[in-house]
């Protein structure tokens, strides 16, 4: 799937869209020590956020914050250290520069929820998603097969599982920001 079905998807997202981004993805990259897969990287330069059902929010970086992007992305992968610990059973570590295997975060919610991308090979475009919870068991994580954008749009049409997420998100027809913050 494409950013193009998850507009389908989201009606009221495609109103929202900026003018064209222009991040500085080799530094991102560089600064990562991996590629970051083509969906995300369109959605990027398409949308300032994005914010489903004010629930579940994708870490979008901004032009010429692309420093502040990286520190946070490192942040949340030295906060996953504590699933590979001694004594723990965790199928899923944090990434490490340079090396496949591991996590990177691409999302979150206020309720600890976070999607990774398992870092598999070299082709990023193929990296499944990892749903989990830090105050969960690692049981109840599950890997979906699709990209970010596919998995959202999955998500969206009820074709994809919400994997221990609360019930009912997203709803029927969820709320969507990507360039204004809801008011509350």
């Amino acid at each position: 799937m494409s950013l193009l079905e998850l507009e389908n998807a989201l009606p009221t997202l495609r109103d929202q869209a900026s003018t064209p981004r222009k991040i500085d993805w080799p530094k991102i990259e560089r600064a990562l020590g991996t590629p970051l897969p083509r969906d995300f990287k369109e959605l990027s330069e398409r949308y300032r956020y994005l914010l489903l059902d004010a629930f579940l929010s994708v870490h979008i970086p901004a032009p010429g914050a692309e420093d502040i992007y990286c520190e946070s992305v490192w942040d949340l992968i030295s906060a996953l250290d504590h699933l590979t610990g001694p004594g723990t059973e965790h199928p899923n570590g944090p990434y490490r520069a340079g090396r496949a295997g591991g996590l990177i975060p691409w999302a979150s919610s206020p309720e600890n929820d976070y999607w990774y991308w398992q870092v598999t090979d070299a082709d990023p475009d193929r990296w499944p998603v990892v749903v989990g919870n830090r105050q969960a068991d690692w049981e109840e994580w599950a890997e979906v097969e699709e990209t970010a954008t596919s998995y959202l749009t999955g998500l969206v049409r009820g074709e994809i599982s919400g994997h221990g997420l609360p019930e009912g998100f997203p709803g029927r027809t969820p709320s969507v920001h990507a360039n204004t913050w809801p008011a509350h």
